[in-house]
Formats: structure tokens, C-alpha cells, sequence
């Protein structure tokens, strides 16, 4: 029994010490892998001196992006004073009132019908420090100041924005230009004279005007208005000004509330129907386009769908932008708020607007209008493309940051903005202005402006290098794109808040061409109608009148850039009521396109 039973005391003891074994084992390989990886990853901390690292190393406020070698050489001239314009938008001390902060613009028109482009500027008012509003007549290049005897200083007015149109299609330009207050309609007489018919014409309001934007959107041939009202600005005192409430902005600045627009209710927008005897009905309620809610400062009339009716997009501040589509049916025109079924009911704080081609299916132009939209600090600009779905409905998708004209402009409050071929390589590029409302002491902050040179895809700011004042700040609101010298380039107005107007001219170096084209149609048919111009592979389509800026209004001749070629393969024109004009092989230079009757 004793021989059979010392195996037996005997096994287990030797399969506890194989788990011992085991366990020992198991503990030592996962200290020695715990201590080589933990050795790995300070040799990797080591290697790189991540303890000894400046946090703040590679992190920058802008985007960064290497200007290609093939980038023109942009350069302009400041030539504001050597060509006679010397308006000024207010050289009081800031109030720090809303009103004062948020203007002015500025507007070309050819007022004598001679070919050059005219300029009117919009300052703040006497009683607010301004120049009162001038007008400059384009004698070849050099500006001769005719406020006074064309009647149009509105020196009691608080300016903000201004646009040319013949409301009442006698041939003669007239000018509407809107003010914290009744807003004027200066009629022409086509002797350089004007005569304010806004109260007879039914078109002065009362409330706090902003935008402007004209167009026949009822196809009855006669020519329409939207006005674009910000806010109930009304009683405001001095208790509004107190530092210890308000909203909290980006970097700890407390904005008094009289310089807040949310604290203010919106005012509802005006669309005035031209009864075609000289006066207006205002039918905004009636067609649902009044937006109670938004706090316009912008809109534009055109044909976003490619229906051939106008349709109507809003630009509003701290609430949601708004697009109208236009629909008719036996003759009567009606609107349906399609701002969130399309993607742009953006509820940023948006100020700018413009309208041009520049992307579509596979990043090229489709013929279908995009909307460039600038915004306030660290908000991004936006550049929707639109195209129609497969189901045929309209949509718009923000390829702001794909085109890189978002990352840049986070530290900027956008303003004025333009769809132009500054290099007239035949693709459209973007000027913007900016201008902060962020207060440092008693003023406001000046910002840089960007110049976006679209190189196919993607665009890069070459403001930078383009000669004094672009490649400083600038405490800019107002921007129209005109081409005032005929050289066939285009230069850049930039009315300034508490600043002085600029005028800059385009010096192109190179060998490159365009063709300037002119519209001779009734304004009801020009405002709104799609003018594409084909050279080779690249096409190029522009708005006539439908690309609003800020406050602004551009040159009535649209400057398309052919490259290198001597002439365009086509010029095809759509008017907005529908009649259309093509030519084909036209030679640079400047050619009039005109409805046949």
C-alpha cells in the first residue's frame, strides 16, 4: 500500500509547481513587454522633444497655402486724388451708433450715356461728420465733381447704399439711394439733373434701408425693386452704451447693445411693383417675401433654377438668409420659400453678396449661377454651388472650404465682394473687403482685403503682392468693380467706413485680352440676363446686375478676359425676358449686344 500510495502524494504536488511555473512565466513576459513598449514610447517622446516643444509651433491663425509660380502678377495704383475724387465717409469722432458702423457703399452708372462709367459715392450725412453723398461724372479717365449741380448730396440722408437703373424706361438713368431713413429716388433728365420722386413714387419708406436690387420678376416689361431693411433702430440712448452688458464676441469684447443687431427687431423688406405710370405698390406681404424675421442687408433678383423667371435671394444678419423661387402660372407670378429644401437658409451674419459661374459637376463652370456670401469674425465665408438634383429640384452645396475662400476669411468681417477676371485669364475670380466691427479704443479695427485669383479648383488671395493700399488693412464696406479707364481690365471703388473713398486702378503686366460687352436693352430685359462668353475649353458666365455686392452696384459693362486668344469663339446673351442674342468669333475688344425688335 505504501509503494501505491507515494506516486500518488507525489503528482500533485508536481502539477501545483508546473502552474507556478506558468503563472511566474506569464507575469514576467507581460512585465517585460510592458516595459518595452513603455521604453518605445519614451525613446518616440524623446526623439521628438514633445516635452521641450513650444505648444503654439505649427499653429497658425490663416491658412496655409504656397502661391503657385503660374500666379499673375496683380498690381494696383492708387490713383484717387491724381483723377479728382475726394469724398470721404465722415471724419467725426465715432458715435458708436450701428448706423454709422455698418455703411456705406457705392455705385457705377453711365449717367450721360458716353461709355465711361460714372461714380457715385455714399458718405454719412453733414450732422454725422460726412461729405454728404457726391457724384463724379467720368470726363476720359479724370472725375469732375458734379454733386452740387445734379442735385443728388441727400446731405441730410445717413447713407448706406446706391444703385443706377432707368425706373421709368424714358432713356434716362436714374438713381435710387437708400438711408437709415426715408430713402431717395433721384430721377434723370438726361441733362445731368436729377429730381427726387421717391415720396411721389411711392418708394421712400421710413424704416432703416440697406440693399438694393432691381429686376421685371412679374414679366410685365417694366422694372421692379426690392429694398432690403435691416433693423427697428429707433430710440436709442445713452444707457445702451454701458460695457458691463451685452453680448459676449469672440476674445472677450463685450459689444455695447446699441452696436448689437440682435437686440434691435427686423424690419420687413419692401418689393415694389412698377405700375408703369411713374409709380410703385409694394407687394412684399402679398407674395410673402416681406421676411418679418430677418435682418436684411442685401438681396438680388436672378434666375437661379435656369427657369427663366427671377427668383429672389436674401441676404440677412444673425438670422437665416432666405430664397425665393419664382413661379408663374397664367400670367401671375408667385414666390415659394425654398431656403431650407435648397441648403441656404444660413443663419450666420451675412453682408455681401455676389453671383457668378465658377463651380459646378467636376469643379468647372455649369452655366448655373453660385452665391459667394461674406460673413462677421470666425464665421467663414460661403460660396454655394448650385445645380438642379435628378428630381429637378433646385440645390445648393457650400464649397466654401473646398475652394479655400473659408479658412481665410475666419478672422475677417466680409463686406463688399465681386465676381470679376482680375487677370483676364478667362476664369472669374473674387475681391472682397473687409472691415472688422471688433472696437480697439474708440475705432474700429482695419482688416486686410483679399484678392482670390482662381487658378481651377481652388483659389489663393494674391492681395499680398498686389500693391499699396491692397497689402494693408482696411476698414472697407463698399465695393463696386468697374473698368472706368477703358483699358479692358478691371478696377476696384472701395468706399471706406470713416474713411476716405479709394479708387484703384488695374496695371496689369502681360499680353493678356478681353471683351468688354454692353447690353442695349431696356433695363426690365438687362437686369438679371446671363451673358456667357466661350474661348476654347474655358467658359465664362456673369450676371448683368445680379452680382450686388454690399451695398454696391458694379459697372454696366461686363468685362469677360480671352487669355491669350485675339477673339472669342462665342458670346451668347439671355436677356430676362427671355429673348436671345448669340455672335460668334468675336474679336476683343468691346462689343454691344442688343435685343432685335
Amino acid at each position: 500500500m505504501s509503494n501505491t500510495g507515494l506516486p500518488a502524494a507525489k503528482k500533485p504536488r508536481r502539477r501545483r509547481w508546473s502552474r507556478t511555473q506558468r503563472l511566474w512565466v506569464s507575469l514576467v513576459a507581460t512585465l517585460v513587454g510592458a516595459a518595452l513598449v513603455t521604453g518605445g514610447a519614451l525613446w518616440v517622446a524623446h526623439s521628438r522633444d514633445t516635452d521641450l516643444a513650444d505648444a503654439r509651433e505649427g499653429v497658425t491663425s490663416r491658412l496655409s497655402a504656397e502661391i503657385p509660380d503660374a500666379a499673375p502678377l496683380l498690381h494696383f495704383t492708387d490713383v484717387t486724388d491724381s483723377v479728382g475724387i475726394d469724398a470721404h465717409h465722415g471724419d467725426r469722432p465715432r458715435a458708436r451708433l450701428l448706423t454709422e458702423d455698418t455703411g456705406s457703399g457705392l455705385a457705377w452708372g453711365d449717367i450721360d450715356a458716353d461709355g465711361d462709367p460714372d461714380l457715385y459715392v455714399v458718405a454719412l450725412s453733414r450732422a454725422a461728420g460726412g461729405t454728404g453723398n457726391r457724384l463724379y461724372r467720368n470726363d476720359g479717365g479724370r472725375f469732375t465733381d458734379i454733386t452740387e449741380t445734379a442735385g443728388v448730396a441727400d446731405v441730410d440722408g445717413m447713407g448706406m447704399g446706391a444703385s443706377f437703373a432707368d425706373f421709368d424706361a424714358d432713356g434716362h438713368v436714374d438713381l435710387y439711394v437708400t438711408n437709415d431713413g426715408a430713402n431717395r429716388l433721384f430721377r434723370g433728365h438726361g441733362d445731368g439733373t436729377f429730381e427726387d420722386v421717391a415720396a411721389a413714387a411711392g418708394v421712400a419708406g421710413d424704416e432703416w434701408s440697406v440693399g438694393i436690387c432691381w429686376g421685371d420678376y412679374d414679366g410685365d416689361g417694366r422694372l421692379d425693386l426690392h429694398v432690403s431693411n435691416y433693423t427697428i433702430y429707433d430710440d436709442v440712448d445713452a444707457s445702451m452704451y454701458g460695457s458691463t452688458s451685452g453680448s459676449e464676441e469672440p476674445g472677450g469684447y463685450i459689444a455695447p447693445p446699441a452696436l448689437n443687431p440682435k437686440v434691435f427687431d427686423p424690419a420687413t423688406n419692401r418689393l415694389y411693383r412698377n405700375l408703369g405710370d411713374g409709380t410703385f405698390e409694394d407687394v412684399a406681404p402679398a407674395l410673402g417675401v416681406a421676411d418679418p424675421r430677418g435682418r436684411s442687408l442685401g438681396a438680388t433678383f436672378c434666375d437661379l433654377d435656369g427657369d427663366g423667371l427671377l427668383d429672389l435671394y436674401v441676404n440677412n444678419d444673425v438670422s437665416p438668409n432666405r430664397l425665393y423661387i419664382a413661379h408663374r402660372e397664367d400670367g401671375q407670378t408667385t414666390f415659394v420659400d425654398q431656403s431650407a429644401a435648397t441648403g441656404t437658409a444660413d443663419p450666420r451674419g451675412s453682408m455681401g453678396l455676389s453671383v457668378g459661374d465658377v463651380t459646378g459637376p467636376g469643379g468647372n463652370p455649369d452655366g448655373l449661377p453660385d452665391l459667394f456670401i461674406t460673413h462677421w469674425i470666425a464665421q467663414e465665408n460661403a460660396l454655394y454651388e448650385g445645380f438642379v438634383a435628378p428630381s429637378g429640384a433646385l440645390v445648393y452645396r457650400d464649397k466654401a472650404r473646398v475652394l479655400r475662400v473659408a479658412d481665410i476669411s475666419t478672422a475677417s468681417v466680409g463686406w463688399g465682394c465681386a465676381f470679376v477676371d482680375l487677370d483676364l485669364d478667362g476664369r472669374t475670380d473674387l475681391a472682397v473687403v473687409n472691415g472688422s466691427t471688433l472696437e480697439q479704443g474708440a475705432e474700429l479695427v482695419a482688416q486686410r482685403p483679399f484678392l482670390l485669383w482662381n487658378a481651377g479648383g481652388r483659389f489663393h488671395d494674391l492681395s499680398s503682392r498686389a500693391g499699396a493700399p491692397l497689402d494693408g488693412t482696411l476698414g472697407a464696406r463698399g465695393l463696386a468693380a468697374a473698368d472706368y479707364d477703358g483699358d479692358g481690365d478691371i478696377d476696384l471703388a472701395i468706399q471706406r467706413n470713416r474713411g476716405r473713398t479709394l479708387l484703384l486702378r488695374n496695371d496689369l503686366d502681360g499680353n493678356r485680352r478681353s471683351l468688354a460687352v454692353d447690353l442695349v436693352a431696356p433695363d426690365a430685359a438687362r437686369f438679371g440676363a446671363r451673358v456667357t462668353v466661350v474661348v476654347g475649353e474655358r467658359r465664362q458666365t456673369l450676371w448683368w446686375g445680379s452680382d450686388v455686392s454690399f451695398a454696391s452696384q458694379h459697372g454696366p459693362t461686363l468685362v469677360f478676359g480671352l487669355g491669350g486668344a485675339q477673339a472669342a469663339d462665342s458670346v451668347h446673351v439671355k436677356f430676362a425676358d427671355g429673348t436671345e442674342v448669340t455672335r460668334e468669333h468675336v474679336r476683343a475688344g468691346r462689343i454691344a449686344l442688343k435685343i432685335e425688335r
